[in-house]
């Protein structure tokens, strides 16, 4: 224990009344010389390995870094109030923050207030990969509730502390962050108190505070998921994480790019808005309203040529919906997503090992046969918090290709990958740290068993 010693004070020592008087009174009434850094966090943002180091804060100013023994003066990327002009009938969230940016790439050391931020390693050897945080708080269409104990059982900020430990080189959020959309329903004790909206006030409850010791370690990827479409948490999105500058109206599909670190590549994809028409998706939140399949089907692969080009031999592909998986909806099992199989299937490249995805909440492993086209394994890792969906049973057929494998677990958690020379060994690990599954990935072939 710290000892403070004593030390005597004479009376010449003290101020006289008048001066001790005013800075008591300073002291009280006076408000905040300067604001806090509220966020900070680096992603990957490409081409290749370039990264954007960013902060959120209440300042009236950006911060400066220390890089390298010198300053970096980081940019105004947004400023307080809404980032788009809100709809008719909509509500324009409340951002009464700074979100400040800075371009960063590997091998420099950067200092916020003293401590080093997490910048790209040149070797990529651990990854960790989860999404679907948020802790749910949502009025369904017929005027009921579904709400979530978001203090007792929601268990993402237990898992960004254990999967901090894991001491990640990356990590990989597939999507959909904020899930805190409407006011705690009156006597309902599960969720009272809790921020609401789409303002920083609920993406700081629901993603930023818990996130932070994750972030403070490892630089991250982020996907854009459904529930930041444009309707929803779209300000935010664009505000806080997207990779580009933001635009000056909401997007319903972002444009795509191209990470890599070392010898893996990542393409990102934005499929928060691609819902497979005529069908209702797993919130029941998008049904016949969704664009036709012909414009759907154009768009995604419009999007994908953005980054079609530049896929490193060794990639995987991150969008928030997956191309080939199977979930629960009103009893029956229904796949999800065909129109981005038809759109985007033909087009994948061998170079393609796996696609990642988020979306059910679950966990899903499938590998497949051969088919034409072949097609890569699909990694489901919807498992980071929010309320977890119904377990299908094992499928024998997805979008016509054959199931070679399927590994489906309900459980919340977090996925570790480590390389293994060209290979991955994967480990998926519940919200206490434990592990509950191993997975093998080699080639475009994905494996994976219970412990």
């Amino acid at each position: 224990m710290r000892t403070i010693e004593a030390v005597p004070l004479r009376f010449a020592q003290l101020p006289s009344f008048p001066v001790l008087a005013l800075a008591l009174l300073t002291a009280l009434f006076a408000g905040p010389t300067e604001g806090a850094t509220l966020a900070s966090w680096v992603e990957l943002v490409g081409p290749g390995s370039e990264a954007s180091i960013r902060v959120v804060t209440d300042s009236a100013a950006c911060p400066v870094l220390a890089a390298d023994g010198g300053q970096l003066r980081m940019q105004v990327r947004t400023e307080p109030g809404p980032l788009f002009s809100a709809g008719v009938d909509k509500k324009a969230p409340v951002f009464d923050v700074r979100t400040c940016e800075v371009p960063s790439s590997q091998g420099k050391t950067v200092l916020l207030d003293g401590k080093a931020l997490p910048v790209p390693r040149r070797d990529l050897q651990r990854i960790v990969v989860f999404g679907d945080t948020g802790c749910r708080i949502k009025r369904k269409k017929h005027g009921d509730y579904d709400t979530q104990d978001c203090k007792h059982d929601w268990p993402y900020a237990k898992i960004a502390r254990h999967a901090a430990a894991t001491h990640p080189d990356l990590v990989i959020h597939v999507g959909d962050y904020l899930y805190r959309e409407v006011r705690c329903p009156a006597g309902n004790t599960d969720c009272s108190n809790s921020p609401y909206g789409y303002g920083w006030q609920a993406w700081n409850a629901d993603f930023f505070e818990p996130s932070a010791p994750l972030l403070a370690v490892a630089p991250w990827i982020m996907v854009r998921g459904n529930h930041e479409g444009c309707d929803r948490a779209g300000d935010g999105w664009f505000r806080f994480l997207d990779h580009a500058k933001p635009p000056n109206e909401c997007e319903k599909f972002g444009s795509s790019f191209v990470a890599s670190l070392g010898e893996l590549g990542f393409v990102v994809l934005d499929s928060a808005e691609a819902a497979d028409p005529k069908t209702v998706d797993v919130d029941e939140d998008e049904d016949e309203d969704q664009p036709g399949s012909d414009d759907l089907v154009g768009t995604l692969r419009s999007k994908y040529q953005e980054a079609g080009d530049h896929i490193p031999s060794h990639t995987w592909l991150l969008t928030h919906r997956p191309f080939n998986a199977v979930r629960m909806h009103k009893g029956r099992e229904v796949v999800d997503n065909s129109v981005l199989q038809e759109a985007i299937g033909r087009a994948l490249p061998p170079s393609v090992r796996m696609i990642v995805s988020g979306h059910i909440h679950m966990f899903e492993a499938l590998s497949f046969g051969d088919g034409d086209p072949p097609r890569p394994p699909q990694l489901v890792v919807g498992t980071g918090g929010d309320e977890l969906a119904k377990k299908p049973q094992k499928p024998e057929v997805i979008n016509k290709a054959e199931v070679t494998d399927a590994s489906i677990l309900k459980r919340f958690g977090y996925m570790v990958w480590d390389r293994d020379g060209m290979k991955w060994k994967g480990s998926l690990f519940d919200e206490d740290g434990e592990r509950i599954a191993r997975c093998k990935l080699a080639e475009r072939s994905l494996t994976c068993k219970k412990d």
